[in-house]
């Protein structure tokens, strides 16, 4: 029955709008996967977990931390005003269902299953790309992007955002078949399209992750001097595809705001409600690493950073298919958290999850298969 749950839950977020509509599509798909989550954790009480045989002692002094420091500004606030500071305790309420997800995903999943949630995966991505295709003809009538207007956005709102999450799934795809070198050659049309310069620098390192790993020395050459000539050419042709877009002006402002606190930080959720006005309200710094070190401090960037590091230290102890798969897709997503909020979108965050969480399932049964 976990299984079906996590089977449902990620093979649905494309689509877990649709059935909260009364809602903008970013909340819409949080409470979906919010929902999907809280089914999962209540079914294990109904099912025995497998046994874990692997550690993380990064995740839980960084979960430690982040709460800590969340927990005191929530106190500070309340008692200032008297009333529950939601927007510090939400975030970190959505960090901690990640940190559910994780914990269920080892006790619960193991590699066939993970291979099966992928496979269906595959399916709904490729359901998610004729739907792009029917939004590019103006034939959608179901989402519009946050805009309010009918473009290119598939179910996630924002053009740059479609293009971000593509490039971090394309792994699922790099397979022998027909099908998966047809889906690869929509899903980079649809991302060229989407006209997004990070969705196209991201989708090209995760390309190029994928085929180092797997040893590919002659086509990770040729791709990486191809990927250097797309990125040069464009940089050149069209100026103005590679711009800050405010961003640097965000971060000199946001840097004076949290300065005195740089070694602590402010707690969780504390960025979004400084109100930095910048040709607009920005509630996100569009770069997760440098919104991290505003609400965490510099402790909670090198707690982020052990954690990254211990993971890929992890992974290249035992590398096959679909340890490269998962890894190659956490990787994109590390990567594309240099240009955008992705870590604050469910539908990109859900493939940061199952990227960390499915990797170390997989070592889990390693240890287990080396226990007997």
């Amino acid at each position: 029955m976990i299984f079906k749950g996590f089977l449902i839950l990620l093979c649905g977020m494309p689509w877990g709008h649709l059935l909260f509509r009364k809602a903008d599509i970013w909340h819409g798909t949080g409470h979906f996967f919010q929902v999907g989550l809280l089914i999962i954790f209540c079914l294990s009480f109904l099912e025995k977990p497998r046994y874990v045989q692997i550690l993380n002692k990064p995740l839980g002094i960084f979960t430690l931390w982040a709460g800590l420091v969340t927990s005191y500004w929530w106190f500070v606030l309340f008692t200032k005003a008297q009333q529950y500071p939601l927007k510090i305790f939400l975030p970190f309420f959505n960090f901690l269902c990640f940190v559910w997800f994780y914990k269920l995903s080892i006790e619960y999943l193991d590699k066939e299953k993970i291979e099966k949630i992928l496979k269906w995966f595959r399916y709904s991505i490729l359901l998610l790309l004729f739907y792009c295709v029917l939004q590019y003809l103006r034939l959608d009538e179901f989402f519009n992007g946050m805009s309010g207007h009918d473009e290119l956005v598939g179910t996630i709102g924002n053009a740059s955002h479609l293009a971000g999450y593509l490039a971090i799934v394309q792994p699922i795809y790099f397979k022998k078949g027909l099908i998966n070198i047809l889906s690869l050659v929509l899903l980079w049309l649809i991302i060229l399209i989407a006209g997004s310069a990070s969705g196209i620098v991201v989708g090209l390192a995760v390309a190029l992750f994928w085929l180092f790993m797997q040893k590919d020395k002659i086509w990770a050459l040729l791709g990486s001097i191809s990927a250097f000539g797309i990125i040069t050419f464009i940089g050149i042709k069209y100026s103005q595809f590679f711009t800050s877009s405010h961003r640097i002006e965000l971060w000199q402002l946001a840097f004076k705001t949290f300065k005195n606190h740089l070694i602590t930080g402010l707690g969780l959720g504390s960025f979004g409600v400084q109100n930095f006005q910048l040709g607009g309200h920005w509630r996100h710094a569009h770069n997760e690493y440098f919104q991290l070190s505003a609400e965490l401090g510099l402790v909670g960037l090198v707690l982020l950073i052990w954690c990254l590091r211990e993971y890929f230290r992890m992974f290249r102890t035992f590398k096959t298919d679909l340890t490269i798969k998962l890894a190659s897709m956490f990787f994109g997503f590390c990567l594309l958290a240099m240009f955008t909020f992705n870590a604050h979108l469910w539908m990109l965050s859900s493939i940061g999850m199952t990227g960390y969480s499915f990797l170390y399932c997989l070592k889990n049964e390693v240890n287990l298969e080396n226990q007997t």
